[in-house]
């Protein structure tokens, strides 16, 4: 306490007076003197001499490496400690290369400042002569340690790359690109919950820490290092990371959810209307990059609004979500099902993979076989639909609901997407619809495909 009452201390950038409240009490017969800026410290120290300069880093962080240098230079055998918030905590830890002592996570206490100022002076290197200095190069770099080489990252750049790159899974992109700029003499990774911890090779320690977002548990990040390296401070900037990773997380998330509600139907769940052109489109494109056909199959529900004239819209959106499921289970995952009107939907199949397969591969019946064209598809979906029950609908919402379709085939009947909409839709309109409904019209013939026998 003698020590530290007996200093004298320029306070740079203190604009709430934190740290000179928690300075003050921790010594109160210390000379502190507080300026704003940088600026005005550098003049405050050419006209007097001070024992320790604490200076603010959020004013300093856009260029850092020339303030501190300056700041070092005209502190001389003073201290120089940097305080700020726990974001901008392995800046501070990074500026210790070009000649700072120490630095303080805000808010400050007296207890720490205490210590801080009972420790010995200790800098990772002497700080690098400035530009054209004539002291020559800077001492060799002594082996960096595990805590600093991870702070020297620049997290939260490499995070907001990975946010921009990969918006769907960009917290183990930017857990990747850190890993590759510590690699080899240490790793990181990161483990969905329930993911295994990665094993510790001969001669190195893995520390984990916990990531959460939002207060739920988003997974866990591994550090791998050496055995001998300072795990506590180690552990101390691993804790940082997680803490930038759970934003990074909460951040996907609601990139992923805005995303989810911008291209899907919020009714059925299906993909809207809009997405359905996109999607067709670049299916289209890489269809004439491969040469392989895509169908498009546009149905809809016979003589819908009648349902909602005597049941009411309640009763109508419920089969509207209905039907889309029942559509879902006769497709596979990679084929399109959309909503792109009030009762009208939209199925785009392409199968450059090959023969459909079974769903359940354990299954030899072959009525549970998913069909092996987009046409066998339809007439299992007009099936499903006449044998679901519709509880909605009372005692006669059983095999009620009849749908009809235009079916079309890129490249022989269309080459563009407004072509393939083009000739579905007419099939449908002037082909099902006027042929009876509950029917499916092929283009390229003229004749209808019958509806299944147990027709309601």
């Amino acid at each position: 306490m003698v020590r530290l009452n007996s200093e004298r201390v320029l306070l740079i950038g203190d604009a709430k007076r934190d740290v000179e409240a928690a300075l003050l009490q921790a010594a109160p017969g210390a000379q502190v003197t507080s300026v704003p800026n940088v600026f005005d410290g550098i003049a405050e120290l050419t006209n007097s001499p001070y024992t320790t300069v604490m200076a603010a880093v959020e004013p300093i962080e856009r260029r850092p490496e020339a303030a501190v240098r300056a700041l070092r230079g005209l502190a001389r055998d003073g201290r120089l400690i940097l305080f700020g918030h726990p974001t901008l905590e392995m800046l501070s830890r990074k500026m210790m290369q070009f000649g700072c002592d120490d630095y303080i996570v805000t808010p400050a206490n007296a207890g720490e400042i205490q210590q801080i100022f009972g420790a010995p002076r200790l800098r990772l290197t002497e700080p690098a002569p400035a530009e054209g200095d004539d002291a020559g190069a800077p001492a060799p770099l002594p082996p960096q340690p595990a805590a600093d080489a991870l702070s020297s990252v620049p997290v939260a750049d490499v995070m907001l790359d990975a946010l921009l790159q990969h918006p769907h899974d960009a917290a183990t992109a930017a857990v990747r690109a850190i890993h590759a700029q510590i690699a080899p003499r240490m790793g990181l990774t990161f483990r969905r919950p329930g993911g295994e911890a990665p094993a510790a090779p001969e001669g190195q320690a893995v520390l984990s820490q916990s990531v959460r977002s939002h207060g739920e548990d988003a997974g866990t990040l591994y550090l791998t290092l050496g055995a001998d390296d300072d795990h506590a401070a180690a552990r101390h900037v691993l804790s940082q990371v997680a803490h930038l990773v759970g934003k990074l997380v909460g951040l996907q998330e609601r990139h992923n959810g805005l995303q989810k509600l911008a291209i899907t139907d919020e009714l059925t769940g299906l993909y809207n209307a809009r997405y359905f052109r996109h999607f067709l489109s670049r299916i289209l494109d890489r269809a004439r990059a491969m040469h392989f056909p895509v169908t498009l199959l546009l149905f809809d529900i016979d003589d819908f609004k009648k349902y909602n004239d005597r049941f009411g819209h309640g009763v109508g959106d419920e089969i509207l979500r209905q039907v889309a499921g029942l559509m879902k289970r006769c497709t596979r995952e990679h084929d399109l099902v959309a909503r792109i009107g009030g009762d009208e939907f939209a199925v785009v199949f392409w199968d450059k993979e090959g023969p459909r397969q079974p769903k359940d591969p354990h299954s030899g019946a072959l009525p549970g076989r998913p069909p092996q064209a987009p046409h066998d598809i339809f007439k299992r979906f007009q099936r499903l639909i006449a044998s679901e029950d519709f509880p909605m609908l009372g005692q006669s919402g059983k095999g009620v609901l009849g749908v009809s379709a235009g079916l079309a085939v890129f490249p022989y009947e269309a080459t563009d997407v407004d072509g393939l909409i083009a000739e579905a839709d007419r099939r449908l309109v002037h082909g099902a619809k006027k042929s009876g409904k509950n029917t499916l019209f092929i283009v390229g013939t003229d004749d209808p495909t019958l509806p299944p026998t147990d027709k309601p």
